[in-house]
């Protein structure tokens, strides 16, 4: 049985999970699309505390498993091999 849980977590928590690979990507996954005038909005709106959507992850495990990788950005020597979570699709707004 499936099951959602809408738990916030915070900014400094999530960018640690994902520096240390516990959130990483599928390998379906498209890679990075956003211009640097997109992620500098994102940060001034996170920084003013405005809402900017959600971000969905899937557990791991289960009978489907896929192939993963790091986030862009971050060294895939530096991350665990086993995430705890799939980063699946892109931040909704």
């Amino acid at each position: 049985m499936t099951t959602f849980d809408s738990t916030k977590r915070s900014l400094p928590e999530l960018l640690k999970d994902i520096t240390t690979g516990k959130i990483q990507l599928p390998d379906f996954q498209r890679g990075w699309v956003w211009d640097d005038d997109h992620v500098q909005s994102l940060l001034v709106s996170i920084a003013r505390s405005f809402p900017v959507g959600a971000v969905m992850l899937m557990e791991t495990g289960g009978e489907v498993r896929f192939e993963t990788r790091p986030v862009e950005g971050i060294d895939p020597d530096s991350v665990t091999k086993e995430p705890e979570t799939w980063r699946p699709i892109s931040l909704a707004a």
